[in-house]
């Protein structure tokens, strides 16, 4: 079965969930164009500054609206200057004149807008068909209480998402993809536990030289993540960095990252969270991008690998994806959102 074009298990997006798509700091006075779930999607601000989230291709001629500006709150088209109210209706058809933009009009060319929160500094994009009580925002607890030490970057990677989210599972790499950066990690990943709690993922674990002694305690490089299923993680090491990745499929084929760090250290906290995430983009992703990019096949395929216990994570992550695109094959959701509802002027 193909949706979306995509082959069904094999690229397919998970729907109904709350996805990271931006670093909300990208979206100033001007809109900005991200490609989602193979969507263009302007991100702008209305004239109360909260997000909106909408389809870049202008309803009149295909134009993409990113490129545009922001009028009064509404988006202009930068081709023939048709503006667009934050609720989807078109207010200014400049071509026809003053009263064009009327009722019928207005809901003819309307933007297929899509539900968007800001929150913590991130841009969440809900994808799938809208229920009629919107599942909250995940987030994390444990977390300092704002960004005053924290620095946020964002990339892309040539790797579908589910190899990605791979990627990001994957404690035992660590020693053998990034040894240049990593000197002295050992490799043996014990103790290392995996517990799931509805649609979030705890694992934790520590990778350490085989010296056949238990482990004390207090020896190895310690990592804890928690997962909000599809694509919002939350990471430590050790006892000082702690992080927070967003992933959303660009496409079929790719991947968009947004990062953060926090680095909860008194006047400089900022700055090492830059200087620590600036050497996560660097050195750390592209090697990761580059050892998931090489793997065969190109997208996640569970029957073509052989897994062992350090992969827990992983296949936890990969039943509930079944699990959820079984339940969309079953309910044949719409392709994509649901246009939100132009509201009555």
């Amino acid at each position: 079965m193909r949706r979306h074009g995509i082959e069904e298990g094999r690229g397919g997006f998970v729907e109904g969930a709350w996805y990271i798509i931006a670093d909300a700091a990208r979206v100033g006075k001007r809109p900005v164009t991200v490609e989602r779930f193979g969507t263009r999607i302007v991100l702008f601000r209305d004239e109360r500054g909260a997000l909106v989230a909408a389809r870049a291709r202008c309803p009149h001629r295909g134009a993409d609206l990113g490129l545009g500006r922001v009028v009064d709150g509404a988006i202009e088209c930068p081709y023939h200057g048709f503006r667009f109210a934050s609720d989807g209706r078109c207010v200014a058809i400049p071509c026809e004149g003053r009263g064009a933009s009327g009722r019928g009009v207005a809901e003819a060319l309307a933007l297929t807008r899509y539900e968007v929160r800001e929150h913590r500094g991130f841009v969440w994009l809900f994808w799938g068909e809208r229920p009629d009580e919107l599942p909250p925002v995940p987030w994390f607890e444990g977390l300092p209480a704002d960004e005053r030490h924290a620095h946020t970057a964002s990339t892309e990677w040539d790797v579908p998402f589910a190899r990605a989210m791979e990627g990001m599972l994957d404690f035992h790499h660590a020693p053998f993809a990034h040894r240049p950066w990593m000197p002295g990690v050992g490799a043996l990943l014990d103790p290392y536990d995996v517990r799931v709690e509805g649609d979030v993922i705890h694992a934790m674990g520590v990778l350490r030289h085989d010296d056949g002694a238990p482990w004390d305690g207090r020896r190895g490089w310690k990592l804890e993540m928690e997962v909000r299923f599809p694509g919002a993680l939350r990471l430590s090491f050790g006892k000082l960095v702690v992080g927070v990745v967003g992933c959303a499929p660009i496409d079929a084929g790719r991947t968009a990252i947004v990062g953060r760090y926090y680095m909860p250290v008194p006047a400089i906290g900022r700055l090492l969270a830059r200087l620590g995430l600036l050497m996560e983009f660097w050195l750390i992703q592209p090697e990761d991008e580059r050892m998931l990019a090489s793997s065969e096949p190109r997208d996640a395929d569970l029957e073509a690998c052989r897994f062992v216990c350090a992969d827990a994570g992983i296949l936890a992550w990969h039943k509930m994806r079944r699990a959820r695109l079984k339940a969309q094959r079953e309910g044949a959701p719409q392709a994509e959102p649901r246009r939100l509802p132009v509201e009555a002027g």
